[in-house]
């Protein structure tokens, strides 16, 4: 049967995807004009170079940047804020003024701001929905990039150069430092380069205190911004799973305060699919959960007296199963083996099995993979175990990490940096220690080790030891 030529195959990859979706809004654009007057989009992307300069301050402070003519504003949002310097704290909106009538301005708001009728105008437009080629054409054109409605930081963007060659994010220049945030907009930051600039001011020690040592408004640091830069662009073309408890997770981890989290992302590559080998990596990922079901069985298993899986049971698991581990000793007691236990503790977490009278028996939901295969879907869309808010959110870094590949200094570097900044202390109020960090996560990564999916990292702490199928788990797990 020959496919109607109007129709089309929509294609899965991602770039693919993005091409195939500029390609069809530049047919439904050229076809149905709306109100704006927006130039329609470039058929083929180039680079442009851009001067992005904080109005309302002197001397200027500027960057120039080369990024791709066909992202969208919101993707060109966050390479903003990183070229500049900002934290991404506030709301933010762009808006292009007609030069012939300076008192007309089209606005793209965000999303958010939209849907919760934060917007000025009933019709200002989505920022996802309109490309940088659209509102910059020619050279000379001119953007606002309005943040922080409160200080009300104005930028404008200025096109200067095209080039058909597409060339990598980059900073080429700049000058000064970026203001701090919540300092007062371009007053208040005069006046606190004033009050810092006179010790005998009486205002001068408490904002010395405020600003920080590490304020320095002449410096600019090119390296630094193009590390920023970098991070950021990989970021856009390797994002978490829109919707996904991770992508959520991420809306509140400023980027610029967990720098290490952030570099795992891009190495996560969440959207990278399962791989040639998708049906051994279930058989790996799923070896011992399948082993417990068999072993329990319709009848169930009787426990001894105190409540532990009898010798012959504990004998079998350490014999048909491969735990990744060496065996420490003989003992068929489940008391002396721990992995048993974790084994068990996660049957149990993922509602396959309980105890009753004596016994351990399947639930429903256990009984029900006996009969049907979709014991995957169960577990990457319960992942990560635990009830409290602290176990998901620990549970959830920790998959990332393992979706990286990340080492076991680089684990527990992110473990803690991400936890911290989410608000995370310990009971009596000191931050959190490596140890501390991986006990709020024990109950996803006692059974991560359990599988094998947390490889030995004993005298190799630098080096990533996890195995390819756990990526693949955590990956899947990381964009529900």
């Amino acid at each position: 049967m020959r496919r109607p030529s109007h129709l089309r195959v929509v294609p899965t990859a991602p770039e693919a995807l993005r091409a195939f979706i500029d390609e069809t809004d530049d047919d439904v654009a050229v076809q149905a004009p709306g109100r704006s007057d927006r130039a329609q989009r470039r058929r083929d992307a180039v680079s442009y170079q851009v001067r992005i300069e904080l109005d309302g301050i002197a001397p200027a402070i500027w960057r120039r940047i080369v990024v791709p003519s066909n992202l969208r504003l919101d993707e060109l949002h966050p390479l903003l804020q990183a070229a500049m310097g900002w934290g991404d704290c506030h709301l933010h909106q762009w808006a292009r003024v007609d030069p012939q009538r300076p008192s007309r301005r089209e606005v793209f708001a965000m999303r958010s701001s939209i849907e919760d009728s934060f917007a000025d105008e009933d019709d200002d437009a989505c920022e996802e929905d309109v490309r940088l080629d659209q509102v910059l054409r020619e050279l000379g054109d001119t953007l606002l990039y309005e943040y922080d409605f409160g200080d009300g930081w104005v930028h404008t963007i200025r096109l200067e150069a095209v080039a058909e060659d597409m060339a990598p994010v980059a900073c080429l220049a700049g000058e000064r430092a970026c203001p701090p945030e919540d300092c007062g907009g371009a007053h208040g930051y005069e006046h606190l380069l004033e009050v810092l600039a006179d010790p005998a001011h009486p205002e001068h020690e408490d904002l010395r205190a405020w600003a920080g040592p590490e304020l320095a408004p002449e410096t600019f640091d090119l390296d630094a911004v193009n590390a920023a830069l970098g991070m950021r662009d990989e970021l856009r073309r390797y994002p978490p799973v829109l919707d996904s408890q991770l992508a959520e997770l991420l809306t509140r981890i400023p980027y610029r305060a967990a720098p290490q989290l952030y570099s795992l992302i891009p190495r996560a590559e969440l959207q990278g699919g399962v791989g040639s080998d998708f049906e051994q990596t279930q058989a790996s990922a799923l070896a011992h959960l399948r082993w417990l079901l068999h072993r329990i069985g319709p009848d169930g298993i009787t426990l001894t007296g105190s409540g532990y899986l009898p010798p012959a049971d504990v004998e079998a698991a350490r014999n048909e199963l491969d735990w990744g581990v060496s065996w420490i000793g003989k003992s068929t007691r489940e008391v002396d083996n721990p992995q048993i236990q974790s084994l068990r503790e996660a049957g149990r977490a993922f509602g396959l099995t309980r105890k009753l009278k004596g016994r351990l028996i399947l639930t429903k939901l256990g009984v029900s993979q006996l009969r049907r295969d979709d014991l995957w879907c169960h577990v990457v869309t319960t992942l990560p175990l635990g009830k409290e808010r602290v176990e998901q959110e620990a549970g959830r870094i920790l998959l990332l990490t393992v979706a990286a590949g990340a080492s076991s200094n680089e684990r527990d570097a992110v473990m803690v940096e991400a936890l911290s900044v989410l608000g995370w202390r310990n009971g009596d109020g000191s931050p959190l220690s490596a140890s501390d960090a991986g006990w709020a996560a024990d109950a996803t990564r006692r059974f991560l080790r359990t599988i094998g999916a947390l490889g030995d990292t004993f005298g190799r702490a630098n080096v990533p030891t996890d195995p390819e199928w756990a990526r693949v788990l955590a990956r899947m797990a990381l964009s529900m």
